[in-house]
C-alpha cells in the first residue's frame, strides 16, 4: 500500500483495498501516510511512538502503512503522541469523491525529494539561533523564487524561434529554407 518513505505505490494509488470485508479508501491511506509522515519529521521511532500509545511495534506498522483503519479515538490518541491537531491528518486531501493522486508528497512524484525535505526540515529546526532560521527562510524563499527548475518560464532568447539561415541560390539569389 504505502511504500517505505509512506507514499503511496502507484498501483493502489487508484483502487480501494478490500480487507475481511472492510474497505480502505483513499482518506483511510492518507491519513495513515500522514501518521508515518508527521512521526518521521519528528524524529520518533516507531516502537517508541507504539509504547506512547501503548500499543503494539507491529499494530503501529499495521496503521501506518494503511493495513489497518484508524479510529476516530485511536486518530485523537495519534493527535496527542504527534502534537496535532486531528485536521492534520486530513490536510492536502480532495473531496473523497474523487480520486486523489500523490497525497502523501503534494503532487511530488520524486520520493527521494520528499526524503530530502524531511531532512532538511529536521536539520533547521536543529537550529538553535532564531536569526539564522530566520536568514535560512529567506534563503530558500530567495532561491525558490529563481527560475532554475523544470517549471520555470523559459527566457526571452529560450522562447524565440531559431532565426532561419538564408543562403545563396545558383542565380545569385537568396532564398529561406
Amino acid at each position: 500500500m504505502l511504500n517505505e518513505s509512506g507514499k503511496l505505490s502507484p498501483e493502489k494509488k487508484g483502487r480501494l483495498v478490500q480487507r475481511r470485508g472492510k474497505r480502505l479508501g483513499m482518506v483511510d491511506l492518507h491519513v495513515a501516510s500522514r501518521v508515518r509522515e508527521r512521526r518521521i519529521v519528528l524524529g520518533i521511532s516507531q516502537p517508541k511512538m507504539a509504547a506512547a500509545l501503548g500499543l503494539a511495534f507491529q499494530q503501529l506498522y499495521k496503521y501506518e502503512q494503511g493495513k489497518n483503519r484508524i479510529s476516530a479515538g485511536r486518530l485523537y490518541e495519534l493527535g496527542k503522541v504527534l502534537d496535532v491537531p486531528i485536521t492534520f491528518f486530513f490536510e492536502e486531501i480532495a473531496d473523497a469523491s474523487t480520486p486523489v493522486a500523490n497525497l502523501a508528497s503534494g503532487g511530488d512524484t520524486d520520493e527521494s525529494s520528499h526524503r530530502e525535505a524531511i531532512e532538511l526540515f529536521i536539520a533547521y529546526r536543529a537550529i538553535a539561533d532564531p536569526v539564522v532560521r530566520l536568514r535560512l527562510r529567506e534563503l530558500a524563499r530567495a532561491l525558490g523564487s529563481e527560475p532554475n527548475g523544470p517549471t520555470a518560464k523559459p527566457s526571452a532568447s529560450q522562447s524565440c524561434r531559431p532565426s532561419r539561415r538564408v543562403r545563396s541560390d545558383r542565380d545569385g539569389g537568396t532564398r529561406k529554407r
